[in-house]
């Protein structure tokens, strides 16, 4: 018998329970359990999966002998029960040397070949392209202008005018191609937002008019995304800080001026906290209170997004006026660029916990969060009911608090890293480059898929804007 095939490619389950399969051959397998009586009578089942096809296959087996084992090691007995099951079905053993062969086959790609040709070899990846890349990150953007900018139009959306209000299903006047929604701005239309989340835009946003930063921002952007900045004139949102470093944040003095000038411009602000490290919390409670104060001061609130359990906490906390919106690493999902070429059903990409009613009632009711913040990620997510945020068009796939570019910039070897708890600033002059085909990047302590599809296909953002988006959030490049 083969024992211990990974539990993700064989289960079994008896009466309805699910059980572990330890050992199988074509004539029966073992399995272990707590229950000390099994009967021949039991409902049997067992779950092959099918690596060609990314599927399940579930076999019933109808008529079978089992048999209990006594366990050879005796302190093993207090925690499970052994039991050995013998199958006569051809149906059965067909299916085992089917999983055994696939499975020696994906065992001899992972000993004798390198990632891009196991999973050539698995799913079709085109692990040759893997090989072409960028000498800079200003290539690579250029190489992402250019396919998204076809016969030299101005945008992949061939130019036509895109406005963040033309959808407006929800206040009943239904969506029509080229009809520009006139409801009031009171009635909650989709709103547009600035990601100013490093010391460069920081400075720029302080020693530019809100009219010319947003000029310079729609330049720094890719495909429609200027379009948008550029037909919208000026953002209602400011977001200010970085949802994923923790070393990017604006210090106190520069926070406080870039708020004072938002207030002073009339912009709503959001500021973006990342994860917060231990040796930060006095530093980042004494902030908040500060930011509390100036908010009774200036008589308004201020959006707080939150990217961990203590920082929701933090703002939770005797404090009114700010309203926490929940962080990218908080509304988790799977984020690859490779997902296109995964097989089996891909639907269950579409939901994660927010779908969820009851979640979204405990977040509102333990921490006050009703917003939540989302990106385009390359494929359709079911946006669920309440104020939704969607940052486009790059997202966020790994984050590390010991960060990977500045071990490459300070050793050479990116394993090397550890806590940084003070910065140069690597991420201002270098970036990390991969496989030009995967449209991926790796800037500060993260890698970034960029979504081209919704850069490309102008149903895409409108249906999300349709279907429960109030917000628009652009990241610039």
């Amino acid at each position: 018998m083969v024992s211990m095939i990974p539990f993700g490619l064989l289960a079994g389950v008896v009466g309805g329970r699910e059980v572990r399969i330890t050992e199988i051959d074509e004539s029966g397998f073992c399995f272990r359990t707590i229950e000390e009586n099994i009967s021949d009578s039991e409902a049997l089942k067992v779950c092959f999966y099918d690596i060609k096809n990314g599927c399940y296959r579930e076999l019933e087996i109808p008529e079978y002998d089992i048999q209990r084992f006594d366990m050879v090691d005796a302190e093993l007995s207090g925690f499970y029960v052994k039991y050995k099951v013998t199958v006569k079905q051809k149906a059965y053993a067909e299916a085992v040397q089917r999983l055994l062969y696939q499975y020696n086959h994906y065992i001899h790609l992972k000993l004798e070949e390198d990632d891009s040709a196991l999973a050539k070899s698995l799913t079709g990846y085109p692990g040759e392209l893997d090989e072409v890349k960028r000498g800079s990150l200003e290539e690579q953007v250029g190489i992402w202008r250019r396919e998204l900018t076809p016969d030299g139009l101005e945008s992949a959306y061939n130019g036509k005018r895109i406005d963040l209000t033309d959808n407006c299903s929800q206040y009943g006047t239904g969506f029509k191609p080229g009809y520009k929604c006139q409801v009031p701005l009171e009635s909650g239309v989709t709103e547009l937002a600035l990601e100013i989340d490093r010391p460069e835009l920081y400075l720029a946003y302080l020693r530019s008019s809100l009219t010319e930063f947003s000029k310079k921002y729609a330049g720094k952007c890719i495909g429609i995304c200027g379009s948008i900045i550029l037909e919208h004139r000026v953002p209602d949102h400011v977001y200010i800080g970085n949802q994923f470093c923790h070393l990017l944040f604006p210090e106190r003095k520069l926070l406080f001026e870039i708020i004072e000038k938002a207030a002073a411009e009339q912009v709503e602000i959001t500021l973006v906290f990342s994860y917060i490290r231990e040796y930060m919390l006095d530093y980042i409670t004494e902030l908040l209170d500060e930011i509390n104060r100036w908010c009774e001061e200036k008589r308004q609130s201020v959006e707080i997004v939150v990217n961990d359990w203590g920082m929701a906490s933090l703002v939770k906390k005797s404090r009114r006026n700010l309203i926490p919106s929940l962080g990218i690493l908080l509304n988790k999902r799977r984020k690859d660029p490779r997902i296109p070429f995964k097989k089996g059903e891909q639907k269950w990409f579409e939901r994660n916990s927010l779908n969820a009613g009851f979640y979204r009632n405990f977040l509102e009711r333990e921490y006050g969060i009703q917003r939540f913040e989302w990106e385009s990620c390359g494929y359709e997510q079911q946006i669920p009911p309440g104020k939704n945020s969607l940052h486009i068009p790059f997202y966020q796939t790994n984050t590390s608090q010991y960060c990977p570019l500045g071990a490459v910039c300070e050793t050479g070897e990116r394993g090397r890293q550890k806590l940084a708890k003070k910065c140069p600033g690597y991420c201002t002059e270098y970036a990390l480059l991969y496989p030009e085909h995967l449209h991926m990047i790796g800037r500060y302590n993260s890698l970034f898929g960029i979504d081209m599809r919704i850069l490309k296909e102008e149903e895409i953002l409108k249906n999300y804007i349709q279907n429960g988006v109030d917000r628009v959030v652009i990241r610039a490049w």
